[in-house]
């Protein structure tokens, strides 16, 4: 028997918020047309849009596109239950450069992923996390996935947050190429995330990296605009979901990150 050897890369963990609910207010042929037209086609639908020629070179400073092909191609999915787990396999000795471009496409991708189901209904909170890892078939270990998973089940919102690992090392970066004067690669380092007061359980507010998945410049996103009240309320509700007082909080917050998003990063006035 092979024996399967760990990786270094980085991971994405995403539960589907309202899940239970989708299943126990539908029969099982609806449940099972709501996941094969969303959820499992999205991967394939997703990556295509993403190879759009948009992307290549100026976005990330790839040289060709065949360098963001090749890095689109190693993102990894796997659908299971109300997760979905995402990595992201790297050589930690190629130059810092090169990883960054990983990290770039890995976040861009996560931040698709989050905007696509929320707009078909599907609202998701995830974290990235980074280390070492295996995942074979669909048997997965290593602490950044188990990290991830626990800096997941703590938000109260439809958002996906850098963990203290993958947070460490973009500052890390972010930091170096200030010293080395890669300002246009560190502006698009940080135009990554947003620092954000994220709201999670037992009524806490905590400051994160948290992934812009609301406003991207790029094919794969579906724009949110309108009645942003409308909009959350309407993806929180989509496929017989009921809006149960414990999930008030959870549109509630989302409402504001998103007019946060669209206020502070994009200048757009945003509708009542």
């Amino acid at each position: 028997m092979t024996e399967m050897q760990p990786a270094a890369g980085f991971v994405g963990f995403f539960d589907i918020l309202g899940y239970t609910q989708i299943m126990l207010n539908n029969n099982i042929h609806k449940t099972s047309q709501f996941v094969s037209d969303t959820l499992m086609n999205l991967p394939g639908d997703m990556i295509d849009s993403l190879r759009s020629p948009y992307l290549v070179g100026s976005p990330l400073e790839l040289p060709d596109r065949d360098d963001w092909r090749e890095i689109l191609d190693r993102v990894k999915w796997i659908i299971f239950s109300d997760s979905i787990l995402l990595s992201l396999r790297f050589d930690p000795a190629l130059p810092e450069i090169d990883l960054i471009r990983s990290y770039l496409a890995f976040s861009i991708v996560c931040a698709a992923l989050m905007n696509r189901c929320f707009s078909a209904g599907f609202p998701l909170r995830g974290a990235i996390s980074v280390g070492e890892f295996f995942i074979e078939d669909r048997c997965f270990a290593g602490r950044p996935i188990i990290n991830a998973y626990y800096a997941t089940q703590r938000l109260e919102f439809a958002g996906c947050v850098l963990d203290e690992a993958a947070n460490d090392l973009v500052s890390e970066w972010s930091r170096h190429l200030v010293m080395v004067n890669e300002q246009s690669l560190r502006e698009k380092l940080d135009q990554t995330t947003i620092l954000y007061l994220v709201p999670l359980k037992e009524h806490t507010d905590e400051r994160y990296r948290t992934i812009n998945w609301v406003a991207q410049d790029s094919p794969a996103f579906a724009p949110i605009a309108g009645d942003i009240r409308e909009v959350t309320t309407r993806a929180f509700l989509m496929h017989n979901k009921i809006a149960v007082p414990s999930v008030q909080g959870k549109i509630n917050n989302t409402e504001m990150f998103i007019r946060h998003v669209l206020t502070n990063l994009r200048g757009e006035d945003v509708e009542a």
